[in-house]
């Protein structure tokens, strides 16, 4: 199969501030959590928390000068900067403005809001950019998401993290970078997980803060979202790897979303893809929503695994539901 003419030029992540441990985190927030179980089952052995003068743009915007170094271009040679994320700065300005703006750039920009799925719905926009003629575009994946869980909630409190990761796209030929590119929405789960306040259903209120309604509620058990997530994480996997003609089984490197161990170790099984080849980097950054694709493939790179000829596969699914996956052959 023909590829889609695209690849990645440079990567970059970044982790704000220093790493947290669950010990140092539950006596931050005197947070009564099950330490054990975040550590061995969800996987979590630290995370990364913005600290209080950080937003979400400054956090894409230090993920996107490492990219942009890596791939040796300048800020104001792109034409395009996507940023996938569901904590923006504000919410009647696109946080890519302000990347932008932090870069130097002059390009237009566009921030793409589909919780964990944000960055491969940005990433797959990103493609197509580069398909009909853009020559640059810078694709980041960026959240603070540990500003809108309950510091009381000891579900959800311990399993975020803050951090992004950018990807410069090009041109390239057609027997290597992305061979495939999926992503899929099915809006009725919309209220499965999600924060209840601050948008227009629900705007912002003295009795909306009292409540605690700006934090991320489930609505259903954690072992039914544990189910909806290895499913649809499979399945569209296994639809960009049916597209591109090989098995699961048969890609060098495999990258779930980092949400919860026992989910992308379900996803792998699911597929009949080894543990061994999986990227694990929950254990140092949580789950950091839009941004853990592009910062464990970020990881991957750093490590050397992504030598030429690798076939990478990533999947994630997102609260929506959306979702997606991407199959990227390392070029020469």
């Amino acid at each position: 199969m023909k590829g889609l003419g695209v690849k990645i030029l440079g990567v970059g992540s970044y982790l704000p501030g220093e790493p947290i441990t669950n010990e140092e985190l539950k006596n931050r927030y005197a947070l009564d959590f099950n330490m054990e179980m975040v550590r061995n089952k969800i996987g979590i052995h630290t995370r990364h928390i913005a600290a209080d003068n950080i937003a979400t743009s400054d956090v894409a915007a230090e993920a996107a000068k490492i990219a942009l170094e890596r791939a040796g271009i300048k800020a104001t040679e792109l034409n395009r900067i996507l940023l996938g994320t569901s904590t923006p700065d504000y919410t009647n300005t696109a946080a890519s403005c302000n990347v932008q703006f932090l870069l130097g750039a002059n390009c237009p920009v566009g921030d793409t809001s589909a919780s964990c799925a944000g960055f491969i719905y940005a990433l797959d926009h990103g493609i197509r950019l580069i398909q009909t003629g853009l020559k640059y575009v810078c694709v980041i994946g960026a959240d603070i998401k540990t500003r809108f869980v309950r510091k009381d909630d000891p579900v959800f409190c311990p399993i975020f993290g803050d951090g992004g990761g950018a990807f410069v796209l090009g041109a390239s030929n057609n027997e290597e970078g992305f061979m495939v590119s999926e992503l899929f929405a099915d809006g009725s789960g919309l209220k499965n997980i999600y924060v209840p306040a601050g948008g227009s259903v629900m705007p912002a209120s003295i009795e909306t803060v009292t409540k605690g309604l700006h934090g991320t509620v489930m609505t259903v058990s954690g072992k039914k979202m544990v189910e909806i997530s290895i499913k649809l994480m499979a399945d569209i996997a296994e639809k960009a790897c049916n597209k591109f003609g090989i098995q699961p089984k048969d890609v060098d490197i495999f990258i779930p979303h980092q949400a919860n161990y026992l989910i992308m170790k379900g996803v792998a099984e699911k597929l009949g893809i080894p543990i061994s080849k999986m990227e694990v980097s929950i254990d140092k950054a949580a789950n950091s929503i839009a941004g853990t694709l592009p910062i464990t493939f970020t990881q991957a790179f750093e490590s050397g695994k992504l030598t030429a000829g690798k076939i990478v596969l990533m999947t994630t699914a997102a609260s929506g539901y959306a979702g997606g996956a991407a199959i990227y052959k390392v070029p020469a």
